[in-house]
């Protein structure tokens, strides 16, 4: 057996070296997709998508008829998404803006009828400031009957516990061509600084039976519901609902989700109650 190795240690983009991978494992993740859409249908377009990654929400958004700018600040990711639309034909509907979140009120197409931060997004800003200022760029993003849309991990004594010091073989895939990928993850948990440390890494393994190993390290800095609160408000929001599923199931200490829909000027009509679940599938980690 071959063995090649390849390590990233905290690149400026984490995904440069994963982002096929990354798609291997959520380009069929769809549980989401269903509470976007009907958010969408609700407030109107055009939509803000920050940390829009390789595309997964950026297609059926626009698919869906609306008006998407995406804004990802990984070359990598952005470049995955634009061949997805491209794919799909779907170019005329989609504004490409390479950059941060913390910019999000620079974002072209705006102002904006919803603003999306899915699958742990705003986390990977590892300080309290830089949320904070996000939170209030993205209000600036927004027209006055504006909703913003936060999915995060819920950080739950048990859930830290599980993840801290962990080591976990999160997944197996097999790719087209008969090649095997393994995910594999180790975190540490800093509760002092609210700081999840992950280190990734994926074995490929060659029909001829050679060995890669691809790996990559990032941070995040985790939100308690409390401080998700507080930094809201702060931020100048109105209406903030706190639900713990993408079926906007209520919120309470087992939930393994913060869903967080917040307006820009109180009295905004809220989302429905409950929200039927698209599709499902195999339990993955919460924090990627």
């Amino acid at each position: 057996m071959q063995f090649m190795f390849h390590f990233d240690r905290f690149p400026s983009d984490p995904y440069a070296g994963i982002s096929d991978l990354y798609d291997l494992e959520h380009a069929d993740f769809t549980d989401d997709i269903d509470l976007y859409l009907n958010l969408a249908l609700s407030t109107g377009d055009p939509i803000l998508e920050l940390g829009s990654g390789s595309g997964r929400l950026v297609v059926p958004l626009a698919e869906a008829g609306h008006r998407v700018t995406a804004v990802d600040r990984s070359p990598a990711m952005m470049e995955r998404a634009r061949k997805a639309v491209a794919e799909h034909r779907l170019g005329d509907r989609v504004t490409f803006h390479p950059g941060e979140m913390v910019d999000a009120d620079l974002a072209p197409g705006g102002p904006f009828g919803l603003a999306i931060v899915a699958l742990n997004g705003l986390l990977h800003l590892i300080t309290q400031e830089e949320q904070c200022r996000t939170l209030a760029a993205i209000r600036r993003s927004l027209d006055p009957r504006g909703q913003l849309v936060l999915d995060l991990f819920n950080p739950s004594p048990d859930a830290l516990r599980a993840l801290d010091h962990s080591v976990s073989h999160d997944g197996s895939w097999t790719r087209e061509g008969g090649t095997r990928v393994d995910k594999f993850a180790a975190r540490r948990v800093h509760p002092g600084r609210q700081i999840l440390a992950t280190d990734l890494w994926y074995d490929t393994f060659g029909l001829s039976g050679d060995l890669r190993r691809t790996a990559t390290s990032y941070e995040m800095r985790y939100l308690h519901r409390s401080e998700m609160d507080l930094l809201l408000e702060l931020a100048g929001f109105e209406e903030v609902s706190v639900y713990g599923s993408y079926d906007l199931d209520p919120f309470d200490d087992t939930s393994e989700r913060i869903i967080v829909t917040a307006e820009v000027t109180r009295g905004v009509p809220r989302p429905p109650e409950r929200l039927p679940r698209m599709s499902s599938r195999e339990p993955r980690s919460s924090v990627e």
